[in-house]
Order: C-alpha cells, then sequence, then structure tokens
C-alpha cells in the first residue's frame, strides 16, 4: 500500500481553505491548510509535500514570493495554482520561481480542479467516500 499523498492548500479565504481540505481528504489526501504564504513556510519546515495549491494575492507573503523562496531552497513540490485576478498569469512563467503545473482563475469548477490534481499524479482521482457528496462553489 502507497503512503497517502501530502497537500498542502494555502489560501486566506477559509471557505477556500475549507472546501479544498474537504474535496482532497474525501478522496484520501491528507491535508494541510495554510491562510498565508508565510503560515505555508512554516509548514515546509515540518516536511515535505506532493502537492502544493496555492493563491497568490494573500497577505503577509503572497503566492509569488512564497514560490520565489521555495525555489531558492530547492523545493520540489509541483504546484497549482488558484486566482481570482487575471493579471497573476503573467508572473506564473518568471525564472526565479518554482515551476506552476496548472492555473486556475476563480471562482472554479469542482470537476475541473479535481482533474488538475488527478494530472499531477497521473491518474483518475477516487470517488468521495460519501454517498450524495456535492460541492457548489460561486
Amino acid at each position: 500500500m502507497s503512503p497517502l499523498k501530502k497537500i498542502l492548500v494555502v489560501d486566506d479565504e477559509a471557505m477556500i481553505r475549507d472546501l479544498l481540505f474537504d474535496l482532497l481528504s474525501d478522496r484520501g489526501f491528507e491535508v494541510t491548510l495554510a491562510k498565508d504564504g508565510r503560515e505555508s513556510l512554516k509548514q515546509m519546515e515540518k516536511g515535505r509535500f506532493d502537492l502544493l495549491i496555492t493563491d497568490i494575492q494573500m497577505p503577509h507573503l503572497d503566492g509569488i514570493e512564497m514560490l520565489k523562496r521555495m525555489k531558492k531552497d530547492k523545493r520540489r513540490e509541483k504546484v497549482i495554482v488558484i486566482s481570482g485576478m487575471a493579471g497573476d498569469q503573467a508572473d506564473l512563467g518568471r525564472k526565479d520561481i518554482l515551476p506552476v503545473f496548472a492555473m486556475l482563475q476563480k471562482p472554479f469548477r469542482v470537476n475541473r480542479f479535481l482533474d488538475a490534481v488527478a494530472a499531477v499524479f497521473s491518474g483518475p482521482l477516487k470517488k468521495p467516500k460519501k454517498e450524495g457528496y456535492w460541492v457548489r462553489y460561486h
């Protein structure tokens, strides 16, 4: 049996963090939450993650600066960016940040988000354990 994949979700919106926690943990992932880039770096000091899912616009330390520090520290997490700001995409190709695997614009469709996560791990995700589990995000 393979170990659980570890995912760090970083977003300053509690509703987004909670939604992604539920979606991912119901599919068998070990999920850790952080409310900004500074808190995420503290979580990363404790160990490695298989995937980082992050917003860009956050207080204290934004996503771009966080990805810059991760690259400097030679972190190897794959990255999915979720952002409500259209202009954030321009910064994601910079050479001084950790490479970004996928970018989703908020609000996003849950199935599109799950497809991006599945692509990171190269396979379809398990169905949720709960019957009749529906998620809607506006």
